[in-house]
């Protein structure tokens, strides 16, 4: 009877410090999350970027440039115009100051805008990341953004959170359902250095690919009140392939409050090989707290 007793208090054990090492932590200290499978760090200065995405061990999978402005304008976790080679309306970008708050282990809470960004007024913005320390969905994380546009109008196309890989010459190809979902398209993303909207998508998901190694990232997009279209892109200065959602204006342009909700799920060839079918819990993960900001 002892030596079972002992061995079952041995085995909870176990479980127990598995349980403690799988568990999703944030260090506030230095804006650092940490999963079983991912650790992002946000920049110190300005809360929307984040200076590096690892993944089950990788390199940092992103890159920034300060190319523009003082202060990265480029990085992982922007949100730009369609045209920002042209216009540069950025209403997260270069100056975006703020707030960066965690929300037990799996939530970030940022509330912030961007004073010296090109093509803004300080937008108001609120970003929430949830992550993910077990199950199907470990390999991802949802990202619900907010724009305050308030009563005066935004009069572009936006791209409301735009993700970027490094390095651009191993991302070269961007994956897509066509527009009735019936047929799997695949991009060349490389002529896209100024850009390419992609109508022929049904705005579910789209996947940027790594063509030799089978790697790659899946954007999962919420269903939005707004129209939308793929906007493929490749950076220069960053060196990172930005391919991201765009919101397409309404007449009038976008006033109030807009909500977009993206979820971001990393693979390799072992977790999915390109497909209609999605990996188990790569599918957008529906917002649990509205802020009724009509998303």
């Amino acid at each position: 009877m002892q030596r079972v007793l002992v061995a079952v208090l041995a085995a909870a054990s176990l479980l127990v410090c598995a349980s403690v090492a799988s568990a999703a932590t944030i260090d506030e200290a230095t804006r650092t999350v940490t999963t079983p499978v991912f650790e992002v760090q946000w920049s110190a200065t300005n809360p929307e970027e984040i200076l590096s995405l690892s993944w089950n061990g990788s390199p940092n999978l992103t890159n920034g440039s300060d190319l523009f402005c003082k202060g990265d304008s480029e990085f992982f976790g922007n949100s730009w115009d369609t045209d920002n080679d042209f216009n540069f309306a950025a209403p997260v970008g270069c100056g975006t100051t703020g707030t960066w708050n965690a929300q037990g282990g799996k939530r970030i809470d940022i509330q912030s805008s961007a004073q010296g960004s090109f093509g803004t007024s300080g937008i108001p913005v609120r970003t929430r990341y949830r992550f993910v320390d077990s199950g199907p969905a470990v390999d991802t994380f949802t990202v619900r953004r907010t724009f305050d546009f308030g009563a005066t109008a935004f009069t572009h196309d936006i791209r409301p959170y735009v993700p970027r890989l490094f390095p651009r010459d191993r991302y070269t190809a961007v994956i897509h359902p066509n527009a009735d979902g019936t047929a799997l398209v695949t991009e060349d993303a490389n002529p896209c250095d100024f850009g390419c909207r992609i109508d022929d998508w049904n705005g579910s998901w789209f996947a940027v690919h790594d063509p030799t190694s089978g790697a790659g990232m899946i954007v999962s997009h919420s269903t939005s009140r707004f129209d939308t279209a793929l906007w493929i892109d490749m950076e220069g200065a960053s060196q990172t392939t930005a391919s991201s959602v765009a919101l397409l204006q309404p007449p009038g342009g976008f006033l109030g409050k807009v909500t977009d909700v993206q979820t971001f799920c990393f693979y390799d060839t072992k977790l999915w090989k390109p497909s209609l079918t999605l990996p188990t819990g790569c599918g957008t993960a529906a917002a649990d707290e509205d802020d009724g900001s009509g998303g």
